[in-house]
């Protein structure tokens, strides 16, 4: 007799069973020994196949597929309707002897504690680029390269510049036309006199802001109006400490103010970023402390995130946030690596063990446990996870009861509960040929 799809699969849960669920029946109908379907009767004793147990018979005898004897069964796992969806019922008998387990969904508080490992890098918001402020040539490159630390006031480079040897002098023609005027004012008084000189006045500070723009500091442009001779090559300073990170000319080097000299950060200020991954990244606030470990000497410092910072990296599937420090004492230099542990403020969501939620191919689900030992299949949507729970946004609520573990024999139970039917034998056909042998004797 052809087995039907359904056979097939109560015949291969009962192999995968084992022991568990191997002696009971888990379909709703019997196949009966005509290849009829017919309703097992679990109202007293019954028999059933070992190796095909949803065959049910009322008497004993051999088993209608494989001939072996068929053995008595009590009572069983029995696949009901539930409402509009498939339940399947297991005794208690038989919930203690495969060993399921239940727990209650909760609404209560869900912390957890994020770790992460950090890489220590230069605070781009506190980096000095330094670009020239006219066109000219390097004359002098005082900065050997990166990594290189440099102090405030330190030489950074000389530069030759034509255009500002002009603006030097532009600027002591305005102090002697200046002086001159003056010594008319103080011999000779009149209004036309003292607005010249205002106007002097005025046309000097704007000239002296132009060369204090043009990479000249107040001490070079104090010893010009004091020598009154024009500085042909000026020294730039660095105007904080910090360490070199980029080196963009060398010395002979034509530069203009599009072009960057070099570039230094502020050695207290670093960025440690964070990698992260999808499932972390929920849990995250702005204003949460990371707590930072050094991988050099184990020193710790806090700080707080802004997920401002934050960047998703499509490619790796992993995000990157960047937390500012304040590493006044070394212990986080750039390059460094660190460990990161971020408390994530507790959320109020239902939630259930981890191990209840069944990931499967068309999405997560979970076996309930329902009234009078019903057990049936309900898809959910997950959120946030902690170490030993989940959250869950749909499908379930606070004092539903799931499964947490033999999920996989209640599942292939109630994928069996479906009724199937078994086709008909074909009826027998008779070629041209034949019928006309058939009749061909009849008068």
């Amino acid at each position: 007799m052809a087995l039907s799809r359904r056979s097939f699969l109560a015949g291969l849960f009962a192999v995968s069973a084992g022991t568990g669920l191997a002696g009971y029946h888990l379909s709703r109908y019997a196949v009966g020994r005509f290849g009829r379907m017919a309703a097992a009767d679990t109202s007293g004793a019954a028999y059933t196949c070992s190796m095909h147990t949803h065959v049910r018979q009322g008497s004993p005898g051999p088993c209608p597929i494989c001939g072996m004897t068929m053995i008595k069964v009590e009572g069983g796992a029995v696949a009901t309707r539930a409402g509009a969806q498939d339940a399947v019922h297991v005794p208690p008998a038989v919930q203690q002897q495969i060993g399921v387990q239940t727990a209650v969904a909760t609404l209560a508080p869900l912390a957890q504690t994020i770790r992460a490992y950090a890489t220590i890098g230069y605070d781009s918001t506190a980096t000095v680029s330094v670009n020239p402020r006219v066109e000219g040539w390097i004359r002098r490159l005082a900065v050997a390269g990166v990594g290189q630390p440099v102090r405030r006031g330190q030489l950074l480079y000389e530069i030759y510049s034509p255009e500002l040897q002009q603006r030097q002098r532009e600027y002591l023609d305005l102090l002697t036309r200046k002086e001159g005027m003056l010594a008319s004012a103080s011999m000779e008084m009149g209004a036309g006199v003292n607005a010249m000189t205002g106007s002097l006045v005025k046309e000097k500070f704007r000239n002296r802001a132009r060369l204090l723009a043009a990479d000249m500091n107040e001490a070079q442009v104090a010893e010009l109006e004091r020598s009154r001779r024009v500085i042909d090559v000026v020294a730039v300073y660095a105007a904080r400490d910090g360490i070199v990170t980029a080196v963009g000319v060398q010395e002979g080097n034509y530069v203009n103010p599009m072009q960057q000299v070099l570039a230094y950060a502020d050695t207290p200020r670093v960025w440690a970023e964070l990698t992260l991954y999808p499932d972390q990244v929920g849990w995250l606030k702005t204003g949460d402390t990371v707590r930072l470990r050094s991988a050099l000497d184990g020193s710790e410092t806090r700080a707080r995130i802004d997920l401002a910072t934050l960047q998703v990296d499509g490619a790796s599937r992993t995000a990157r946030l960047r937390v500012p420090l304040a590493d006044r004492h070394g212990a986080f230099p750039p390059g460094a690596f660190a460990d990161a542990e971020i408390d994530a403020r507790a959320q109020t969501v239902v939630s259930v063990p981890r191990e209840a939620v069944v990931k499967g191919a068309r999405g997560d689900y979970v076996i309930v446990a329902g009234a009078q030992d019903h057990f049936r299949r309900v898809p959910v949507t997950t959120g946030i996870e902690s170490a030993d729970a989940v959250a869950i946004t749909r499908g379930l609520k606070a004092g539903d009861r799931v499964a947490v573990n033999a999920q996989f024999l209640l599942d292939g139970a109630l994928a069996l509960q479906a009724p199937v039917s078994v086709p008909k034998p074909a009826e027998p056909t008779h070629e041209a040929g034949h019928a006309g042998h058939h009749h061909g004797g009849m008068p």
